[in-house]
This record gives C-alpha cells, sequence and structure tokens, in this order.
C-alpha cells in the first residue's frame, strides 16, 4: 500500500484520509463541496495541517487557554476557484473578549470595584431589598426609552449596605455600554478628594467639565462624604444644574433618602445654608426617581 512521509515517518495514505474524514468539521467541508478521495489527496498537506491546529482549539476554555501560536485564531477552511485554502479568523473567545473591551471602553468606573464591569441585568437578584421588581422594571424601560431618543430620569436608590444598589447601576451600566452609550459611573466620596486634590494643578475644571457632559452619569453613595460647601456648591450643584437642562441622566446611591441628604448638605443652621443645601435636593429630585432598597 502506498506510503507518505511526515516529518520522517511512513504513514498510510488511505488510513489517513479515513481519519480527515471522520473529522466533523472536514467532513461536513467534504460533503458541501461534493470533494473525492482525489481530491482530498491532492491537498491532503492542507487537511492534515487545518486538522492539527483545528485541535488546539478542541476543548477551549478561553484566550487564557488558547494553544495557538497567534493568540484568539482559529483554523478556517474555503474553496476558492476548485483549490482549498487555509485561514486564519478570530475564534468566539476573542470576538467576545473584543466585545467586552469595547464596552469597558464605553465605561469609565472611577474608584470602583472591578465587579462593576461583571454585573448583568441577566443576573438581577429579586431576593434582597425592598421594590427589586419595580426597580429592574424601571432599569430595563430607562435602556429601552434612552435607546429611543427619549429622555427618561434616573433613579435615586438608598438604603442600607449591601442591598444591591450599586450592582443595579453597574448591571445598567454595562447594558448601556454594549449599545454604545458613555457612561461614567463614581464612588462619590473618593471623587470628592480627587476634586480636592486637583485643586493645586488646576484641572478642576476640567474633570467637572467631564461629569456634566458625560451621556450618562452614575454617583454612587453620595451622602458617604465628608460634607464640604466647596463641593456642594461649586462641584457637584454646577454638574447637576447642567445635566438637568441638557436632559442628561442622572443616577444615584445613597444610604440615607432624599430628604436626609439634604440635612447632611446643610453644615449649619443659617438660613443661607439651608436654602443651598435645599437647591441640591430639588435638582436630585429632578433629575430621578427615589426607590428604597
Amino acid at each position: 500500500m502506498e506510503k507518505l512521509r511526515f516529518q520522517e515517518l511512513a504513514i498510510d495514505k488511505d488510513q489517513l484520509i479515513d481519519d480527515l474524514a471522520e473529522d466533523v468539521v472536514l467532513r461536513d467541508f467534504f460533503i458541501d463541496h461534493d470533494v473525492d478521495t482525489d481530491f482530498i489527496e491532492r491537498h491532503l498537506g492542507t487537511f492534515l495541517n487545518f486538522k492539527i491546529e483545528k485541535d488546539k482549539c478542541q476543548d477551549c476554555e478561553g484566550i487564557h487557554t488558547c494553544k495557538q501560536d497567534t493568540l484568539g485564531l482559529e483554523p478556517v477552511l474555503r474553496m476558492e476557484e476548485g483549490q482549498v485554502k487555509s485561514y486564519y479568523q478570530e475564534c468566539p473567545f476573542n470576538q467576545n473578549r473584543q466585545q467586552l473591551l469595547n464596552q469597558k471602553a464605553n465605561i469609565d468606573a472611577l474608584y470602583m470595584p472591578k465587579m462593576i464591569y461583571e454585573a448583568s441585568m441577566d443576573d438581577y437578584d429579586f431576593t434582597r431589598g425592598e421594590n427589586r421588581t419595580k426597580i429592574y422594571n424601571r432599569l430595563t424601560n430607562f435602556v429601552h426609552k434612552y435607546m429611543q431618543g427619549e429622555h427618561p430620569k434616573g433613579l435615586y436608590l438608598y438604603g442600607a449596605y449591601q442591598q444591591g444598589k450599586t450592582y443595579s447601576l453597574g448591571a445598567l451600566a454595562n447594558e448601556l455600554s454594549k449599545r454604545g452609550v458613555q457612561v461614567i459611573i463614581a464612588y462619590y466620596p473618593d471623587l470628592v478628594r480627587e476634586f480636592k486634590s486637583r485643586i493645586n494643578d488646576n484641572t478642576v475644571e476640567t474633570m467637572i467639565g467631564k461629569l456634566k457632559q458625560i451621556d450618562v452619569l452614575m454617583l454612587d453613595d453620595i451622602g458617604g462624604e465628608s460634607q464640604s460647601a466647596w463641593i456642594r456648591d461649586e462641584i457637584l450643584g454646577p454638574i447637576l444644574q447642567h445635566r438637568l437642562l441638557d436632559e442628561k441622566p442622572t443616577f444615584f446611591t445613597s444610604n440615607v433618602s432624599q430628604k436626609d441628604l439634604t440635612y447632611l448638605l446643610v453644615l449649619n443652621n443659617q438660613m443661607a445654608e439651608k436654602m443651598k443645601a435645599a437647591r441640591i435636593e430639588a435638582r436630585i429630585k429632578s433629575l430621578s426617581e427615589e426607590f428604597k432598597m
């Protein structure tokens, strides 16, 4: 029986062709293109190399286990003018990875935990806290309305620690980022510290402008920061006022209600202080719908 030599080893050609035909992908290719044994024999090297490379992708669990010389590529066969050609294309894992990278690029998570990027509406927990179904419906409706060009209100979610407030905003941020919406989600106490640190390098206005203009802004744990008249009147107030006038959606989470947040923003008993805090409350109410979790 005729033998072929591959890497100095004698190989039974007929057996090799039979082995290739047992491969599901190759068998489908042979059937789809109605090739005969002579055709397979003429392109035996191409088919064999394809199978060797394809087998590297067998049982792959992701980019981190990729065995290809170039990570994230998989072999593919094509018939071109009666000749079989082997190429490489992005594998599904690499496509998903690129999609996630693009998605993450739409989210600017300032001082937030990594779980923000993993939060999903598909995994929404309906068991913790209050009003979960209603909040979930508001979040999904927001996505629908916003993508239709409407200007729906954001949400103000408040309640005890570990009730899922931050996760809810993270899940929404990811849903929006999939659709190309630019989102900033920021842990507000650390954002306040960031503003204070920028005073000396004259970049405060740049940061304010960024928060004013972003498509969707999410402020996590507002009220948890050290209170400052400068932050309240020169930073938070102008940002909220601009977003209100431009109808840019703004979301909040807090451990306290909107009413109690107003008390936190009052630094002394003077009437002027109460009025400044009340103006912040009015803007937050105009921007968001309040729900307890």
